[in-house]
């Protein structure tokens, strides 16, 4: 509820401005049973023309306003639920880069989507109409005021219906819908981590036929969103149908007294058709405030999902406020890992200075790709530390980490678009920038080769480039940023050996400001590399050693 409250106060002056629309659209609105009885009464039972058509004109007049009113409404509601949808969005996205890998594996990539498109939507369409559920409820206790005017009798009626009302929209319903629909949001996050993996690992384990058990397992879950789904509709099509007919009962049984009170003449016609008017609006705003209160009941438990990833300290979280610089020294102490209760990374320490290069080594499983993400400040280590000219990785924010320190992952990650969308993502460069970030990937004999060049479309997934063109392509795309510390994870591994002395020399060239990490088995980069950083596989024990696992050899020292 507070996150809710905060999307509230965050578009107060829109939220108020759709209140107000709202609240002159119910005045205009309930005030024509009230006009239509001083029509009947004064003019169809009177036989009097003018007091007819002054009336008539005044239901026109009000069918206008409320028409000029319900426009404010939901001009206002929409514009202020798409402006805080669309900040949630923003902050969970931000708050997701912040995480380290143990925080996000928490959750699944699938599930965080289902977080970032259905929950954000559930709490958006719940703004949306907060104006709407605000003054139906201010409508609602205007036409009981309304008809306890019109006649004590008929106001009893009225008021016999509201305690079961209340009940039904209040605690009944609420209750029962709340919890199948956290049933069903779940159910989705785990749908959508079926559909991650069965898109990303089939072609993996298609070869050796383990598809059908990610299509068996997505079938699975698709079966229990789809279970989940029938319950929630099913409590929802209940509470949707009672709701209305506990006031349209009421409304039977007003009709049927009020007619014997006309017959008995203490009272007129046109008091029972406001009668009627005002009971049919509030059958109708019954079904409104049913639906409000069920998109509360969704928006709670968005929110509740949304906030278990946003109340999660990011990395870094304590920013001591200290400008990066542009150049400086990398250093690691002692760094270390655990997963599962064991080591995956013994304790490791190295130093890359501007202009060196930097090549971590070992055999499989001694955490080189654990030490690169812990440099880039993708994950925490379990011991050590890390600095970046002299500050603490503990005292930077995640944001300014990153934009000094570029990681390009072994098996990079496209965009769905062209590869000057790969290469720009969303940064003001030109043509000629991503040409020259290409060519010191050496990627520019591809690029030429193509008909449309930078506009090639990569492809689902990358899928038109091979292995080594993405790597080659995330290299460019690191290169455009200018870091200044360049962590490259076996980034030639997929190349061909004289394609790799081609990216050694123009990266040797080009960083000469730049400190380069890469881990790596090929020997032409363990050759070229200023230091060379082995590392030991860790023991199989749970508890950490105590003893230091690497070796820095400096070449010609």
């Amino acid at each position: 509820m507070r996150l809710l409250a905060g999307c509230l106060r965050g578009s107060a002056v829109l939220v108020t401005l759709s209140v107000l629309g709202g609240l002159v659209y119910q005045l205009a609105l309930i005030s024509m049973p009230w006009l239509i009885e001083r029509a009947v009464d004064r003019g169809v039972v009177g036989h009097d023309d003018g007091a007819l058509l002054r009336w008539s004109l005044a239901i026109v007049l009000a069918g206008v306003a409320a028409a000029g009113a319900e426009m404010v409404l939901g001009w206002f509601a929409t514009v202020s639920g798409t402006l805080q949808g669309n900040r949630l969005y923003l902050a969970l996205a931000d708050r997701i880069s912040a995480l380290d890998t143990r925080a996000l594996g928490r959750f699944g990539e699938g599930d965080l989507g289902m977080r970032g498109t259905r929950d954000v939507d559930l709490v958006r369409i719940w703004l949306m109409g907060f104006g709407s559920f605000v003054t139906g409820l201010i409508g609602f206790a205007v036409m009981i005021v309304a008809i306890v005017r019109l006649d004590p009798l008929l106001a009893v009626v009225c008021l016999v219906c509201v305690p079961p009302l209340v009940w039904i929209n209040t605690y009944w319903f609420p209750k029962r819908f709340g919890k199948a629909n956290t049933a069903l949001s779940a159910a989705h996050g785990s749908r959508a981590d079926a559909v991650e993996e069965l898109l990303s690992a089939s072609a993996a384990v298609r070869g050796i036929g383990g598809e059908p058990e990610l299509v068996r397992r997505h079938a699975t879950r698709s079966a229990a969103v789809s279970e989940h789904t029938l319950r929630t509709a099913r409590i929802s099509a209940n509470w949707a149908a009672l709701s209305p007919f506990v006031p349209a009962a009421a409304l039977a049984a007003g009709l049927g007294l009020g007619g014997l009170a006309v017959l008995r003449d203490s009272m007129t016609v046109g008091g029972i058709v406001a009668f009627a008017g005002w009971m049919s609006m509030l059958v109708m705003w019954v079904g409104v405030l049913t639906l409000r209160l069920s998109q509360l009941s969704q928006a709670v438990t968005a929110a509740r999902r949304l906030q278990e990833v946003l109340t999660i300290p990011p990395a870094g979280a304590a920013d001591s406020g200290r400008l990066m610089p542009r150049q400086g020294t990398l250093t690691a102490v002692r760094v270390s890992a655990e997963a599962g209760g064991r080591t995956v990374l013994a304790p490791v320490s190295l130093t890359a200075r501007p202009g060196e290069l930097v090549a971590v080594t070992g055999p499989m499983a001694s955490g080189k790709t654990t030490l690169l993400r812990i440099l880039a400040g993708l994950a925490t280590p379990a011991g050590g530390t890390v600095h970046f000219a002299g500050t603490s990785f503990d005292d930077v924010a995640p944001d300014r980490l990153h934009a000094r320190i570029a990681f390009v992952p072994q098996r990079p990650v496209t965009v769905s678009g062209t590869i000057a969308d790969n290469l720009r993502l969303g940064a003001d460069l030109t043509d000629d920038d991503l040409r020259e970030a290409c060519a010191v990937a050496a990627l520019d004999g591809f690029l030429a080769g193509l008909p449309d060049g930078l506009e090639t479309e990569v492809g689902e997934r990358g899928s038109t480039l091979s292995g080594g063109q993405l790597q080659r392509l995330a290299l460019a795309r690191a290169v455009l940023r200018r870091p200044a510390v360049l962590l490259l994870d076996d980034i030639t591994s997929a190349v061909d050996a004289a394609t790799e002395r081609t990216v050694l020399e123009r990266l040797r060239a080009w960083s000469e400001g730049t400190a380069v990490v890469c881990a790596t088995h090929r020997e032409a980069l363990l050759e070229a590399a200023d230091t060379v950083v082995t590392l030991k596989e860790p023991p199989a024990a749970a508890a950490p050693t105590t003893q230091e696992t690497e070796e820095q050899v400096a070449h010609g020292g």
